[in-house]
């Protein structure tokens, strides 16, 4: 088949959309379909590498999360490839922008539709007027509207799946967990020197006890918790580092509350990571953390655990 994934996120942006959507292209393509991304600009990309494989579409930064984009135009364009690659499926990953063109382009060329939810929006109403302009049953209704519009909805969890029925979608549900390439994060894809060398970059010894945190540094991800109990930790464990990878809106304020808890030296900020070294950081801790409860799935506590380190 010739499957047309339409989404606003995708590497080089590093995310667990972008990161289902690439595995799934994969491993479809390995069972002989055409894959083709269509997607936002982003200035990072290497459009050379992606050429005819990953479309990519006029785009700004979204208002309330300017490390996302959201497409302006392309609609014509969407058009004529999707009659000049005979696309016969679209599959959406977005609620928004090239969500809704895809939506849009299946129903003009009377082709199936299918949509895989990926967020709990209700956990990020935050970002928007800080939780007052948008409530928690606008949400509820747009997610209920556009996924009562497809030919079947994916989830990747019971919990998505509760959710969405609990929002009064009565469409079709399918639960199919986003699968994880287990090699990527193999101890032997590592070797002892390059695990070393990166412990001695982030100024670690090899001596120290380290919790890793791993994932977008946002406000949802509840570092800020982890943050404040670990002074209990140091005070059992003093060679104990805190090492969050990983960048995001809330950074700066959890590098504040750590100088503020006294524990500057103790914690370190990686900062954002090529995902396809990830899995060295991982080998760096002796235990994996998280404190988040806005996952759908939450893909790095089954990384973590293909790693081998206790989650």
């Amino acid at each position: 088949m010739n499957i047309g994934i339409f989404t606003d996120t995708f590497f080089p942006q590093i995310s667990g959309v972008a990161t289902s959507i690439k595995t799934m292209e994969k491993e479809l393509t390995k069972r002989g379909h055409n894959v083709y991304i269509f997607t936002t600009s982003d200035p990072q990309a290497d459009l050379v590498a992606e050429e005819g494989k990953v479309f990519r579409f006029s785009s700004i930064p979204f208002v309330f999360f300017p490390e996302r984009r959201i497409a302006i135009a392309g609609t014509q364009k969407v058009a004529h490839l999707i009659k000049r690659l005979e696309i016969d499926v679209i599959h959406t990953h977005t609620e928004f922008s090239m969500g809704l063109i895809g939506k849009k382009m299946a129903k003009k060329f009377h082709l199936p539709v299918l949509h895989t939810y990926h967020t709990m929006y209700e956990d990020y109403l935050h970002y928007i007027g800080k939780g007052k302009l948008i409530t928690q049953g606008v949400v509820q209704r747009l997610s209920r509207a556009f996924c009562e519009s497809m030919d079947t909805v994916i989830v990747p969890t019971e919990k998505v799946q509760s959710s969405l029925r609990r929002y009064g979608v009565t469409n079709h549900i399918r639960i199919i967990p986003t699968g994880t390439e287990f090699k990527s994060f193999q101890a032997d894809r590592f070797s002892k020197q390059e695990v070393a060398e990166t412990k001695a970059q982030l100024g670690i010894a090899e001596t120290d006890k380290v919790i890793v945190s791993i994932g977008r540094v946002a406000q949802e991800k509840g570092i800020d918790i982890i943050v404040r109990a670990f002074p209990s930790i140091l005070e059992r464990v003093p060679n104990a580092k805190l090492l969050i990878v990983g960048d995001g809106p809330a950074r700066k304020d959890l590098e504040e509350l750590a100088f503020t808890e006294g524990i500057s030296k103790s914690v370190i900020f990686a900062g954002e990571q090529d995902w396809e070294t990830i899995g060295r950081f991982y080998r760096l801790g002796q235990v994996f953390v998280s404190a988040s409860t806005s996952e759908t799935q939450g893909m790095t506590y089954i990384e973590a655990m293909a790693s081998g380190i206790p989650v």
